[in-house]
């Protein structure tokens, strides 16, 4: 019995409870037993609280809750059921039974199926148990603390049983103590009652089982540790249900306190046959399923529908792997199978999780992640045999391509504008990857990426327009983040997309071009691609003191100092031929016969006689000293070209000879036509202006390694070496021999002739010089066409004895040739201005030195 009462009310209630049983021993009444084989039931498994398999199960039970009077029958395993062995009576706690388990000061014993591992008494009868012999200081705890609902010797406390004062009365003479709120049964919780006994003296008590000394030491001699007593109401023991009484199942069911566990009352047998030779039964509260490879386990609510909509045991979770585990984030719970688990909570419902869908949600943190509860189960079907799951704040999608990765936010929505996997983005392949620049983050997909950050929001980036945006640096770089998705419709099917510095602007015909600063500006104040520049064709690109950018229709250039400015038409086709041009640094500007613009590096000139043509550098330099476009050379005719170490240009009035040793010289149109057929190979650079006005109207210019000579009657002829020398040793034009009438040209046994108005000179293969005059004799026959070849051709001129004139053959000394007349020094020629090239006077003349007809510069700009 368990006098729970404290103070002075124990004594009353200890009398109450004596009184009574005086008063039945009295009158010698006695319960009639209950006409029913507890046994028999629990054979059938029909008994609600399990009996885990025990040797021996003991029976105390009572008609309904709140009757005291108890049938007490002993049962032993025989074969597969049980066997009654014996049969009393007796009294449970004054108030009968509880509905599970009792608590201290209620009077009732508690309901359910216990072990009895302890005993107590007088002396010990031969038993199995644990037995405390007890004495005076022998003390059941019941004060709150370490000994509560435990045996202990010493003084004790207000609320400890005295043992040894009960057993003296008669009703400890022998106990079996009953594991109800204590190890290895329950964990013992302070005021859930304490010192359940199933003792000697049959009285009603504050919660134990009392009967006959014979009946409870008859139970000690032959019950051992792990025999139990099932006890309650009739009703809340037995049932009609059947189930293994050896089984899981029986067992699980009775670890949930049976009838008043959240299972409560069975409402089928235990059934088998399932997949892999599982069970199970249900009940009120649930079911039980087992098979041989996860064993016993409970389930009920919405993850059992959840799981059973799944196909339960046969779909493809399999079976429970764990019970319902509660206690997660806002009230939810959670439950394992084979192959997966089901998530519930009150405001998402239950839903499966599993796979690596299941995984990626995981690796978030599961409910506790950013994701939350999943709110749908995992739908399939979608294209590429893909699938997604959605959860409070997001998604998780997979497929079998690109796996399992987490989709939510700005990053989800972007993604869902362009028709999620169906788009053309398709699946993502990987989850969203933070830690970027001021705070973003971006997430790929099969054809591209999506980007957000803080202040740009989420925008798709793919393709070419991607690549171009990764190739500045993505958002490192000096675009920032894209602000705009793709913005497709343009002309001809081009694209573009703003960054927060710029653009990118992509066409089939141009590809993925930047654009941006102030190149973009001024693009855009010609139209865009719908003005005459069209769609760039290159990104700006670094050049002498700025950047260019190209487009269909031209360039624009920018510099720090000038800002930018486009170059269109005519202009544009030659700085594409030129790009040594640099940067314009000017509009163009139009003249009353073209128009021109300057650069970095020069000028180019356009007329639609001429063309448009660069002037640059020194050659510039010289033309600005002679006038530019208003000067006696006119417009320039082509660009400069090189050759033999230096440069040269055509003009509508002549050309401009360049080179580092001779500087520039302007050279007459008939002169230059000479060296550029061949002449220039021998003669080399000017050295000097041409000298004009010598006799019969001739002209001649000096060059490196000779001479240029003409005249109206004789032509245009080079004069080298040895035969310049002797020429000029015999007075020159003014002389005996006068103009030049042919080129240099090979004579007999290797010579070398040239021919004059009034002679020839020969240079034999020794230097020797033979110089043949005409004298008073008719007209000889014209010389063969002058000859562009070197002298050492095989081209063969007529020989003094073959003219029918008389002639003086003087025979010179042979030395080496003379040098070319000497070039003054000259002094460098000014960098020609950047305003208008018709503007002569904006360019310093250069000043001649020992030629006065000098204008030689001394630096190319090249």
């Amino acid at each position: 019995m368990k006098p729970a009462l404290r103070a002075a009310s124990a004594l009353l209630a200890t009398a109450v409870l004596l009184a009574a049983a005086m008063v039945g021993l009295a009158s010698g009444a006695q319960a009639s037993p209950q006409v029913y084989n507890p046994c028999g039931w629990l054979s059938l498994g029909q008994v609600k609280f399990s009996a885990y398999g025990a040797n021996r199960v003991t029976f105390a039970t009572a008609t309904d809750r709140s009757s005291d009077v108890v049938t007490i029958t002993g049962c032993v395993r025989s074969g597969s059921g049980y066997a009654q062995e014996w049969q009393d009576w007796g009294y449970s706690g004054l108030n009968g039974f509880a509905a599970g388990s009792t608590w201290e000061d209620s009077y009732r014993s508690p309901s359910g199926s216990f072990s009895m591992t302890e005993a107590l008494g007088r002396s010990n009868p031969g038993t199995a148990l644990a037995y405390h012999t007890l004495n005076p200081n022998s003390r059941w705890g019941g004060e709150r603390g370490a000994t509560y609902n435990q045996y202990f010797e010493g003084i004790g406390g207000e609320s400890d049983e005295n043992l040894w004062y009960y057993m003296n009365q008669g009703y400890y003479e022998q106990a079996a103590v009953i594991n109800y709120n204590r190890y290895p049964d329950m964990p013992t919780v302070q005021g859930a009652s304490f010192a359940i006994f199933f003792h000697a003296g049959r009285v009603p008590s504050a919660g134990c089982v009392s009967t006959s000394l014979s009946t409870v030491t008859r139970l000690l001699q032959t019950n051992r540790p792990g025999d139990r007593i099932i006890m309650g109401a009739v009703d809340d023991v037995f049932t009609q249900y059947t189930s293994d009484p050896f089984g899981a199942i029986t067992n699980k069911y009775g670890s949930t306190g049976g009838t008043f566990g959240p299972l409560a009352n069975p409402t089928s047998n235990e059934t088998g046959g399932l997949a892999k030779g599982g069970s199970y039964q249900f009940f009120n509260g649930g079911a039980i399923y087992w098979s041989p490879g996860t064993g016993p386990h409970t389930i009920g609510g919405g993850i059992l529908n959840a799981w059973r909509s799944a196909g339960a045991e046969g779909g493809y979770l399999g079976y429970p792997t764990t019970d319902e585990i509660r206690g997660l984030k806002d009230g939810g719970a959670y439950q394992l199978f084979e192959s997966g688990a089901i998530i519930w909570s009150p405001a998402t419902g239950a839903h499966i999780s599993n796979g690596a869908i299941r995984n990626a949600w995981a690796s978030t943190g599961y409910e506790n992640g950013y994701l939350g509860y999943p709110t749908t189960d995992e739908i399939r079907g979608l294209t590429g045999g893909g699938t997604y799951q959605m959860y409070q704040n997001g998604a998780i999608i997979w497929s079998p391509a690109t796996g399992a990765h987490i989709s939510n936010g700005a990053v989800r929505s972007a993604w869902a504008s362009t028709g999620y996997e169906n788009g053309f983005l398709g699946y993502p392949t990987t989850d969203e990857i933070r830690g970027l620049t001021g705070g973003g983050t971006y997430q790929m997909y099969q054809n591209g990426a999506i980007i957000w950050s803080p202040t740009t929001g989420a925008h798709v980036s793919n393709g070419a327009v991607r690549n171009a945006w990764l190739g500045a640096g993505g958002e490192n770089g000096y675009l920032g983040y894209p602000t705009t998705d793709e913005i497709r419709g343009l002309k001809d099917g081009g694209t573009y997309q703003m960054y927060q510095r710029g653009a990118i602007v992509w066409s089939p015909a141009t590809g993925a071009r930047i654009s941006n600063g102030a190149v973009r500006n001024a693009w855009a104040a010609t139209g865009y691609e719908n003005g005459p520049l069209g769609y760039p064709t290159s990104n700006e690109q670094p050049v002498s003191g700025g950047t260019v950018q190209d487009y269909q229709g031209g360039f624009i250039g920018w510099t720090p100092q000038n800002g930018a400015f486009t170059v269109t038409g005519a202009i544009a086709d030659s700085l594409r031929a030129n790009r040594g041009m640099g940067t314009p640094v000017g509009p163009e500007v139009k003249t009353a016969d073209g128009a021109y613009q300057m650069f970095t590096n020069g000028a180019i000139i356009w007329t639609p006689a001429t063309g448009a043509h660069v002037s640059t550098g020194a050659i510039r330099s010289v033309w600005a000293a002679t006038g530019y476009e208003g000067g006696p050379l006119g417009y320039p005719t082509t660009d400069e070209f090189a050759a033999n170490g230096g440069w040269y240009q055509t003009y509508q009035g002549g050309s401009i000879f360049w080179s580092p040793a001779t500087g520039g010289r302007v050279v007459a149109t008939d002169f230059a036509a000479k060296l550029t057929s061949g002449a220039l190979a021998t003669l080399g650079y000017p050295t000097a202006n041409a000298v004009t006005g010598l006799t019969g109207g001739g002209s001649s210019q000096a060059f490196q390694n000779g001479i240029l000579v003409e005249s109206p009657a004789t032509g245009v002829h080079p004069l080298t070496g040895a035969i310049l020398k002797a020429w000029t040793g015999a007075g020159a034009q003014d002389g005996a021999l006068g103009y030049p009438t042919s080129d240099p040209y090979a004579g007999a046994n290797g010579s070398t002739v040239q021919d004059f108005e009034h002679g020839s000179i020969l240079v034999a293969t020794d230097g020797t010089v033979t110089v043949t005059r005409q004298q008073d004799a008719p007209a000889a026959p014209a010389a063969p066409a002058p000859s562009t070849a070197a002298p050492a051709t095989a081209a063969t001129a007529p020989t003094a004895a073959a003219a029918p004139a008389t002639t003086e053959a003087t025979p010179v000394p042979a030395g080496p040739a003379p040098a070319a007349t000497p070039a003054p020094t000259a002094t460098a020629v000014p960098t020609a201005p950047t305003a208008s090239p018709a503007t002569a006077a904006a360019a310093a003349a250069p000043t001649p030195t020992a030629d006065p007809a000098a204008t030689a510069g001394t630096t190319s700009g090249r």
